[in-house]
């Protein structure tokens, strides 16, 4: 048998936590998981944003790959032909076009070229243009972060040739000593022999610290067929 006292301290130890004890306790639980979690969401922000960044250079190099072609293309008339009837008549062959939408500012280019096949008809023969990518015009369209693609032969709609990451698309014209000409003035066709293509790309998710999408431009540089050195 136990005696009152012995009782009276059994049952001081088996009472458990009193109620202070256990608001301490939930509190410091709480807090121990909120940090758990706020660590995990930046740990997943910050990778988002890795693989935002890692995707929006895939897509510019992309970008500028296919643009490179177009850009090599263009000058190539092994039949020497002055002008043609496609996209209408009397259209004089000019290897690259700048700024053909007249805004003043270099983010499109025309390109023309006699490969797609060539046979000494841009385009195609009088009344039927329908040799596609020989007179094509690519421009940056800001309002969908997209570069896009129109065929002035075969005429249509421009069409979207990347995924909405692109931020801004600039053309720089070079003569044949590297040396950029200026961009106030549409350069004559005979002085440019490179064509320089900066393509800016940016993340859909903003970057916490500034606000703003993280962005990278590319470049390539590629000469105009047929100028000689």
């Amino acid at each position: 048998m136990y005696s009152s006292e012995a009782l009276h301290r059994k049952a001081a130890r088996e009472q458990g936590f009193t109620l202070v004890e256990l608001l301490v306790a939930t509190v410091v639980s709480m807090l121990v998981l909120g940090g758990a979690v706020a660590v995990t969401s930046q740990i997943q922000s910050g990778y988002r944003r890795q693989v935002e960044a890692a995707a929006a250079e895939q897509e510019g190099r992309y970008a500028l790959d296919w643009l490179s072609k177009l850009i090599r293309a263009a000058g190539n008339n092994p039949y020497n032909v002055a002008s043609s009837d496609c996209p209408g008549a009397g259209t004089v062959f000019e290897a690259v076009r700048f700024d053909p939408d007249g805004d003043g500012v270099n983010d499109d280019i025309r390109l023309q070229t006699d490969s797609y096949p060539p046979d000494g008809q841009v385009g195609g023969t009088t009344g039927t243009c329908d040799q596609a990518n020989e007179d094509v015009t690519i421009s940056f369209d800001p309002a969908n972060k997209s570069i896009t693609f129109f065929d002035n032969n075969l005429l249509g709609v421009a069409t979207l040739r990347t995924d909405a990451v692109i931020q801004d698309l600039r053309f720089i014209y070079r003569d044949s000593n590297h040396q950029g000409l200026p961009d106030f003035a549409e350069p004559a066709p005979a002085n440019v022999f490179y064509v320089e293509t900066q393509v800016t790309v940016a993340t859909k998710t903003a970057d916490p610290s500034t606000g703003l999408p993280v962005t990278r431009t590319l470049t390539s540089e590629v000469r105009i067929r047929g100028r000689a050195f």
